[in-house]
This record gives structure tokens, C-alpha cells and sequence, in this order.
């Protein structure tokens, strides 16, 4: 058993987990002829990437000491303070931020927690405001992310530090979703294959609602980015279909979305003959949500050494450095392990919106961008943006034909932009580009 689910770790494509040939975002690579940014036209057809793949299970078994490089006592330390605290495991991150939790002359932060439904669960928030504002409170501008699947709020933590608020008038605000983070994390009350899909939905779009509304973003919603990211993506594209007579916000930037369209649709017939589907206990596990956390939980002391199986790779090459880096260093890799050893909860979304491999149950294509229903967003006035890395396993193709879609069809502002040296995280990968991409979308507010 131990095998076969370690086996699944490495071939889960969007746990975090992965051990990948050729993916690994931390192997310097010489500069391609897609190395520096660009919009993209679309009537462009990019290389269709393919997902992640397994290194086979010899190999892993043979590497496992330098796959999970936690020192052993560390890891048991980990699981002792989670046990004792788990919230402090955030707090400790977010000290790294040199506005929090002491204010510094232009910046000033907090958390929050807002309840969005009547059993008392809440969304957890992290809020940067200017000091001092420059314009009424009515008058402030709002820049909300959101995280993807098994993320949470601190992964943003290199672009809290850098993003300016433009003359003291804009607020950052970023939210753990529902059941994720250091949000509640209630019983996930829908198990796949029995309930629909759109009761999921519902069951998200609500309570960001609900937030959005308690927290006074409503009011102006002109006023208002989103910034989401992967599958977080996937849920505030068909957020705006679902509250399109009242919308949130102006401008939805999606990084790197999960979802947009069917590997048939962008592949050549010859790409999806060669395309293997997983084996039928590895569909099953998927569907029934067994995934690395899993692990992450049962394992207890261990738990912190198999999260450094993914987090030494994704966060060290960025943060290594000078010593206040390696401090944040070891404070995002706890980070890290605190929210994949929390309770599953809205992780159990991916089985609904995405088939093992990370191909949509419903694409976005389908839902929102068919020119049979072309109605859908027609009156949303929503502007579009869609982030890519130029190494994403993320396919573009779908973005750029839904771009295109909804600037021809739906007279719409829609654009792409590929990331330079950046893979799926490209709002870290590259985070001085993509810090400056969001810096001027604020600017056009």
C-alpha cells in the first residue's frame, strides 16, 4: 500500500508533489526563443505542453533520502508546534513581511476573519492597506488574490512584499478559500460521483460572496481586481456567470487557470492518440480524494519530511540567500506542511472539477465561452487577462481561443501574456515580472 501511494504522490499532477523530468522549475535552463514576455496573438498556436510525468518507482524508492530532505528531528519539531499551535505556523510567516505585524511608515497589515455562513465558519484574510489613505474609504481601490488548489493566502508572500499601493489608494486583500488554509475547514458536505458538480460550485461562489459583501467590496465593484490563480481560476470564471446581474469586480486576471478547455480541442489527432490515460486504481484513489495530504496526515511526525519532498524544490532556489531569506525559507516550508496536515475539507473540490490528470469534468470553454452561449458574460463588462508561464503545463491554446472568443464574439477586453522563466506558480517563479504585470493592471483602475 505504502508503495502504491507514494507511487501516486509523484504521478498526481496537481497535488504539489511532483518529482518531474524536465518540470522542475529549480534547473537553470538557457534562454528560449519564448524567454521574454509577450502579449500573444491569438491567432498564434503554441506547443501544446504535456503534464507532469512519473519518475518510475525504482528510481524513487532508491532517491527517497534526497526526495524528502527534512532532517528527521525537525520534522518531529514541526509536528510537536502544530499540535501546540497550529495558527502560529501563519503568524510566523507573515513576520517576515516587513510591515507586520508592526506597521512601517506606508503599510500596515492584519488578519481577519470574516464568518460567510450561518454555521459560523469564516474565510481567512490577510489585509494591506496604506497607512495613510490619500483618498475616503469609498474611494479605495481593492486587489484581491486568490490561491488554487491546496494553496493558501501565503504563497502570495513575494508579492505582499513588493506590490505598491499606488498612492496610499489601494487595499490587497487575500483570502484562503473555503475549507483551505487557515479558513474553516467544515466537513466538505458533497462526495463524488454523488452530488452535481454545480451544487459544489454553488456551495464556494456563495460564501466569496458572502465576503465580498461584508467586507463593502460590492459597493463599488468598478473598482475591484481579482487576481486567481489555477483552480482558483476555475471557480471565479464561473463565479461571474453565477452573479453576472451584479458583479464583484472589474478586471479578473487568472494565472495559470485550471480547467479552460479539453486536451482534444488543443492537441493534434496524433498528440491524443499518444496520450495514455492513468491506470484504474489511480482514477480511483483521485475520485476518491486520496492524495499526498493524505500522507502529510497519517504519517504525523513524518509529515513535515514528505511536504519537503515538494517544498525545498518549489520555494529554496527563490528564497535561498541571505539569512532573513532563509528564515522565510523555513518559515514558508512550515507554512506549507501546517495547511496540507489541516483537515480536508474544499480540497475535495478537484475531484468534481477535474478528472485524474487534470482534465476539466466540464471546461470553462464549455460552459462559459460556447458561442451557443454567448449570453452567459455578454453584459458582465469584466476585462480579462490571462497569465501563462513559458513553462506551464498549463496549456495556453485554451486561453488564447477563449481570449479571442470573447473579444471578437462578446466585444470584450481580453488579453495573454506569457511569463518569461516561470512555470504553473509563475506569481513566484517570477515574481518581479508578474508583480509588475499586476502593477499596471492597477494603473488602468
Amino acid at each position: 500500500m505504502f508503495k502504491s501511494t507514494l507511487n501516486s504522490i509523484i504521478r498526481r499532477p496537481l497535488k504539489g508533489f511532483q518529482l518531474l523530468r524536465g518540470a522542475d522549475p529549480s534547473n537553470t535552463r538557457p534562454q528560449s526563443p519564448r524567454a521574454s514576455a509577450r502579449d500573444v496573438t491569438e491567432k498564434q498556436i503554441l506547443r501544446t505542453p504535456s503534464a507532469p510525468t512519473a519518475i518510475p518507482l525504482r528510481e524513487i524508492i532508491y532517491r527517497v533520502p534526497s526526495l524528502f530532505p527534512r532532517p528527521l528531528e525537525d520534522s518531529v519539531k514541526d509536528f510537536r508546534d502544530f499540535i501546540k499551535n497550529e495558527d502560529a505556523f501563519q503568524t510566523e510567516l507573515l513576520k517576515t513581511l516587513p510591515f507586520y505585524p508592526t506597521p512601517s511608515e506606508s503599510k500596515t497589515a492584519r488578519l481577519i476573519r470574516t464568518v460567510v455562513d450561518d454555521e459560523g465558519n469564516y474565510i481567512n484574510e490577510f489585509c494591506i492597506r496604506p497607512r495613510k489613505t490619500s483618498v475616503p474609504e469609498a474611494d479605495l481601490k481593492h486587489l484581491v488574490f486568490i490561491h488554487g488548489y491546496g494553496a493558501g493566502l501565503g504563497f502570495f508572500i513575494k508579492n505582499f512584499e513588493d506590490i505598491p499601493l499606488l498612492d496610499n489608494e489601494w487595499c490587497i486583500h487575500a483570502i484562503d478559500l473555503p475549507g483551505y488554509g487557515f479558513s474553516s475547514r467544515p466537513k466538505f458536505p458533497f462526495e463524488y460521483p454523488r452530488d452535481n458538480i454545480h451544487s459544489v460550485q454553488d456551495w464556494f461562489h456563495e460564501r466569496i460572496h458572502t465576503w465580498f459583501s461584508k467586507r463593502n467590496l460590492l459597493n463599488r465593484p468598478e473598482k475591484n481586481i481579482v487576481m486567481a490563480h489555477s483552480l482558483g481560476s476555475y471557480l471565479m470564471a464561473l463565479y461571474l456567470q453565477k452573479y453576472k446581474e451584479s458583479p464583484s469586480f472589474k478586471k479578473l486576471i487568472l494565472c495559470s487557470p485550471a480547467g479552460v478547455s479539453y486536451r482534444d480541442f488543443n492537441n493534434t489527432a496524433s498528440e491524443v492518440e499518444k496520450w495514455k490515460p492513468p491506470p484504474w486504481w489511480y482514477v480511483k484513489l483521485w475520485d476518491r480524494n486520496i492524495s499526498p495530504f493524505t500522507l502529510v496526515r497519517n504519517f504525523r511526525q513524518l509529515g513535515s519530511k514528505i511536504t519537503s519532498g515538494w517544498s525545498y524544490r518549489r520555494f529554496k532556489h527563490i528564497l535561498n540567500g541571505d539569512p532573513e531569506q532563509s528564515k522565510r525559507f523555513e518559515a514558508l516550508h512550515r507554512y506549507a506542511y501546517a495547511i496540507f496536515n489541516k483537515r480536508g475539507s474544499g480540497e475535495y473540490l478537484l475531484s468534481f472539477a477535474l478528472k485524474c490528470g487534470g482534465e476539466p469534468r466540464l471546461s470553462l470553454e464549455q460552459q462559459l465561452f460556447d458561442g451557443k452561449k454567448s449570453d452567459i458574460l455578454k453584459n458582465s463588462n469584466c476585462d480579462w487577462l490571462w497569465l501563462y508561464g513559458d513553462d506551464d503545463w498549463m496549456d495556453v491554446n485554451g486561453g488564447l481561443r477563449v481570449s479571442r472568443f470573447l473579444k471578437e464574439k462578446l466585444k470584450q477586453k481580453s488579453n495573454v501574456i506569457i511569463v518569461p522563466h516561470s512555470g504553473h506558480h509563475l506569481y513566484l517563479d517570477n515574481y518581479k515580472f508578474f508583480n509588475n504585470i499586476l502593477t499596471k493592471e492597477m494603473q488602468k483602475i
